[in-house]
């Protein structure tokens, strides 16, 4: 009877392992990056970067045709006493709709192309985005790879070239002060997409009085082998911010450059002041190796510093 029980088991086991539907993927990059800001005494301008991530994915569908999944992160960067997982979050939809609960991206984040214009291997100072508007940084809802900013929850509808996402999030302790609610929509036309949204309080700020919204658009597309990108966003009482963006392709070699430029609302309102400069740009480019990618770059921020990185990252 025991051998009948564990022979029972190992089927059945065998049986749910193969209806379930969990992969593993990952990415890693290693390189070196400078950064002249990093001048105080006894500081290194350059350092070592390292970074290993693993996806783990899970999904499954219901007997009327609705899918399901969800997804947990696992991150280690240079300098880390151990490994760190992201928040998880869950999904559940179809073609046309899904609602996703947890870790992920808002509305905005979801729908307007703020990365088109990345350059290095790091990203560097992430100026080529247009939410990020002097001092004010990544104040949009964002998927988190460490740790958990807070739940968001975001319903996604699709219908042929037109799409539109609502979002809003809370800390799950269920109060509502403080919570970013967003709206965007984008529509594909063939080698282009548009794409706009709004940010009610997307600073959080748990006091109606110091809410800010966020208005952001973005128009991307490509060109034989240019693509070419323009993002602008205009938070209250700090400023807007545009952006320009290209990528060449030849061979195995892109060319990636961008050129920002901020308007403050008023004098010091995103930091910039009589110290900064409004203008911001970046260079880098990326290597196929087949396999690999060799990329790097050169970023200047509104603060007038200089970083730059090269290194190689892979995806598996």
């Amino acid at each position: 009877m025991k051998k009948v029980l564990l022979a029972t088991t190992a089927i059945i086991a065998s049986a749910s392992a193969a209806a379930a539907d969990v992969t593993l993927s990952g990415s890693g990059r290693f390189g070196i990056v400078y950064d002249s800001s990093q001048d105080a005494a006894n500081e290194s301008k350059t350092k070592i970067e390292k970074r290993m991530t693993i996806n783990i994915d899970g999904t499954g569908s219901t007997d009327t045709g609705l899918e399901f999944g969800g997804r947990i992160r696992l991150r280690s960067d240079e300098g880390d006493a151990s490994g760190a997982a992201g928040s998880a979050n869950v999904w559940l939809g179809n073609d046309m709709f899904r609602i996703t609960v947890g870790n992920t991206d808002g509305a905005l984040v979801n729908r307007i192309a703020y990365f088109d214009g990345t350059v290095g291997l790091t990203g560097l100072h992430d100026a080529d985005n247009s939410f990020n508007i002097g001092t004010s940084q990544f104040l949009l809802n964002t998927y988190s790879s460490r740790g958990n900013a807070g739940d968001i929850v975001r319903l996604d509808f699709n219908v042929g070239g037109l799409g539109v996402s609502l979002s809003t999030d809370s800390t799950g302790d269920h109060l509502s002060n403080g919570s970013e609610d967003s709206i965007a929509a984008s529509y594909n036309f063939g080698d282009w997409t548009v794409a706009g949204g709004y940010a009610k309080n997307a600073n959080n700020s748990a006091a109606s009085a110091g809410e800010q919204d966020l208005w952001s658009f973005s128009v991307a597309g490509q060109i034989s082998d240019f693509a070419v990108n323009v993002n602008y966003s205009d938070l209250e009482t700090v400023g807007s911010k545009a952006v320009l963006s290209g990528s060449y392709t030849f061979d195995a070699t892109t060319v990636t450059a961008f050129v920002a430029h901020t308007d403050e609302d008023s004098f010091n309102s995103a930091g910039i002041g009589a110290t900064g400069d409004e203008t911001e740009y970046g260079l880098g480019f990326t290597h196929n190796l087949g396999g690999a990618v060799l990329a790097g770059g050169v970023s200047r921020n509104y603060t007038e510093e200089t970083m730059a990185d090269l290194g190689v990252r892979f995806a598996f």
